[in-house]
């Protein structure tokens, strides 16, 4: 009687399939880990960007109340009928004037303001500019530069005149109706009292070169 025969059997070829497979898998989740990780920095890069525009934004609107407190003073010293370049101070509305710089061309020329203090403007092309504004230097706010225009809505920077008309609030029967609405400095005035209106704007430049502008309008 023949016993079975113990030698094995031919082997089957293999073809590598299943190492195919892993291979595959392990380079999507590869390119997976790699755009979660840049979707992670993404997203820190975008909060820390918004949290220093904040930050020079907060800056701004710190210093406005010093630009305000600032021309106060210089009404209560009669001083507002002229300008005063030193203390970024303007009688008159400056028309031709483009505040952040990005309006002007050398198409256009306008008059932009010397944000950086170097006396040129030099951050516009010297074609675009059509005078250089200066402004005045307000107190540094957690490590950022600050500076401010204060303009005054007239024709001239002159004495208020018929022939130097300025933008004032509209003239009212009340005191109670003039104060609707409005953004002024002494409480309650009459529509006979009302002075002009003032623009300020304050630029402040933070962390990473954060750029931040606020725009005020106030009469006294």
């Amino acid at each position: 009687m023949a016993l079975p025969s113990s030698r094995p059997g031919p082997r089957k070829a293999q073809r590598g399939a299943s190492m195919l497979f892993a291979i595959m898998a392990l380079v999507v989740m590869s390119l997976a880990s790699v755009a979660l990780v840049r979707s992670v920095d993404v997203g820190t890069l975008i909060v820390g960007n918004i949290s220093f525009k904040q930050d020079a934004t907060a800056a701004a609107s710190l210093v406005t109340t010093e630009a305000v407190a600032a021309l106060d003073q210089r009404r209560l010293a009669g001083l507002l009928d002229v300008d005063d370049p030193a203390q970024g101070y303007y009688a008159s509305s400056l028309e031709n004037l483009d505040p952040t710089g990005g309006s002007t061309s050398a198409d256009k020329p306008m008059a932009v303001v010397d944000w950086l203090g170097d006396g040129e403007c030099s951050y516009v092309a010297a074609a675009s500019v059509n005078g250089c504004i200066q402004a005045k230097l307000g107190t540094a706010v957690r490590g950022s530069t600050v500076r401010w225009v204060i303009t005054r809505l007239c024709k001239d920077a002159a004495v208020q005149s018929p022939t130097n008309p300025c933008a004032k609030p509209p003239s009212v029967s009340t005191s109670t109706a003039s104060d609707r609405g409005a953004l002024s400095m002494g409480g309650r005035i009459s529509g006979a009292t009302a002075s002009p209106y003032y623009r300020i704007v304050v630029r402040a430049e933070g962390a990473r070169n954060t750029v931040s502008f606020t725009e005020v309008m106030l009469h006294f």
